[in-house]
């Protein structure tokens, strides 16, 4: 770049211009509209009593796959169920019954590829099938699914979003105890009153020994 230091005259004006290849992080984007709500597919669904019997047999073969299944160690089958099928009744009706994290948030910690999402997308293929979903049924439902597939597919963990601030919930922090408990990592007992390191999205704590 010696044109730059030695070819133009003082007080050039110049304009810099980064990166064609750079782009805006997703999560610091805001999020795309809602899709249109379907009554009438909702309707068809048994008033809902479908999608619930198929979001049942679903999570039961997620919790079986040996891909999918680890992201939901630490969550039981009936809560991730109810979760799911408030927000589905949500997008289908726009009743406001789903009080949880929106997509991002919820997903924000996990590294998921467009290969694990179609994984993902043929089991629940297999289970429309199986439920006897109408090619329709099946079009709209994979709408609501699709659409935020930018909002979880990444190659690393985002930040969380709460409010109009981002917060790492990846990392750690120290805290005393109140009351006794036994570190996540050994096991061993941790009395009262002891400094601890605890993961700030998972709580698992770690005793003096393990923080080390």
């Amino acid at each position: 770049m010696t044109w730059l230091t030695d070819e133009l005259p003082p007080d050039t004006l110049i304009q810099l211009r980064g990166p064609y290849s750079q782009q805006i992080p997703v999560w610091l984007t805001e999020e795309k509209p809602d899709p249109k709500p379907n009554l009438a597919v909702w309707q068809q669904l048994n008033d809902g009593a479908k999608v619930r019997e198929v979001l049942i047999d679903f999570y039961d073969r997620v919790y079986a796959d040996e891909r999918l299944s680890p992201f939901f160690a630490n969550v039981s089958k009936s809560r991730l169920i109810e979760k799911q099928y408030s927000f589905l009744k949500y997008l289908f009706t726009r009743e406001h019954v789903h009080f949880g994290q929106r997509p991002r948030n919820t997903h924000h910690w996990m590294v998921i590829s467009d290969d694990l999402m179609d994984h993902r997308r043929r089991i629940l293929d297999d289970t429309f099938r199986d439920h006897l979903l109408t090619d329709e049924q099946r079009h709209v439902w994979h709408l609501y699914e699709e659409k935020f597939r930018a909002d979880i597919v990444k190659d690393k963990a985002w930040p969380i979003k709460i409010g109009n601030e981002f917060v790492d919930l990846e990392a750690f922090d120290k805290a005393v105890l109140d009351c006794a408990t036994i570190c996540d990592h050994c096991g061993e007992p941790v009395d009262a009153g002891t400094t601890v390191i605890y993961h700030k999205r998972t709580g698992k704590i770690s005793c003096p020994k393990c923080s080390n």
